[in-house]
């Protein structure tokens, strides 16, 4: 009995995240996120991770962290939305969105890759995502998005350290604010 309830368990998780995988392969692309004919060119050109991840969990995760999913629902689409809100100037809003999208694509083809061959970690976006709606109360946007582009990108090429990324890098803890000192 246990060995046929096992058995009916992964035919299920089989099937399931089969058809998970089908609908990256098939026209469901989210327009709203870079072709995904560019996460396929990144993802063949990175012969360690395709030794330990298939093409279609690298998809997988690459519209997760645009569209979110059941664990974290705010996925990089609406963090940049989220970044634009209450900003007037055009000239401005369209320098946010650039960048904003420039570190999203930065982020998409790091942060799905198999754990082992990866530089951008979960913990590196949220700390990005909180100082990002620090730098929104601070009007401070702009100056925190270059920052942010110049360490996701330096993380990827080894010029900044995995452990570097924390959230006092972009905006150093005030003592005062510590209740217990």
């Amino acid at each position: 009995m246990n060995n046929r309830l096992f058995v009916i368990v992964l035919v299920l998780v089989s099937v399931l995240s089969g058809c998970s995988s089908r609908m990256i392969k098939q026209a469901n692309w989210p327009g709203e996120i870079p072709p995904r004919e560019f996460f396929v060119a990144k993802y063949e050109a990175d012969i360690e991770n395709k030794q330990d991840e298939t093409l279609d969990e690298y998809l997988l995760w690459v519209v997760r962290f645009y569209e979110g999913w059941e664990l974290y629902s705010n996925g990089w689409t609406k963090v940049t939305a989220d970044s634009l809100r209450g900003v007037t100037d055009p000239a401005l809003a369209q320098q946010i969105k650039t960048k904003m999208d420039m570190i999203g694509e930065t982020i998409a083809c790091e942060w799905p890759k198999n754990k082992k061959d990866r530089r951008i970690l979960t913990r590196h976006i949220v700390v990005w995502g909180n100082a990002l709606v620090e730098s929104i109360k601070r009007g401070q946007e702009l100056a925190l998005i270059d920052r942010v582009l110049a360490d996701a990108n330096g993380l990827v090429v080894k010029k900044v350290g995995i452990d570097d990324i924390k959230a006092d890098r972009y905006f150093p803890r005030d003592p005062s604010d510590d209740v217990f000192m």
